[in-house]
């Protein structure tokens, strides 16, 4: 499980519309991850990239729009 502040400051990064190259690049990669799982609830937040909008990581169950903005790794080492 991910430290409290860790995914705080993400959330905070998703809230800013904050979005670097390297979170583009993290989510190209979860876009064709085989885990990747929707969830209704997690469609009604708006983001820029628009490929993980609604979408978690079926490993660890973050919000990927969260998760790929994270200091995090992913749990299948992809990035």
């Amino acid at each position: 499980m991910s430290n409290p502040i860790v995914i705080a400051n993400a959330w905070i990064e998703v809230i800013k519309g904050n979005t670097t190259e390297e979170h583009k690049r993290r989510s190209e990669i979860c876009n064709k991850c085989e885990l990747k799982e929707y969830g209704d609830i997690l469609s009604v937040i708006n983001d820029e990239l628009i490929n993980v909008i609604g979408f978690r990581c079926g490993e660890c169950g973050c919000p990927l729009i969260a998760k790929i903005r994270s200091t995090d790794k992913c749990p299948l080492k992809k990035w």
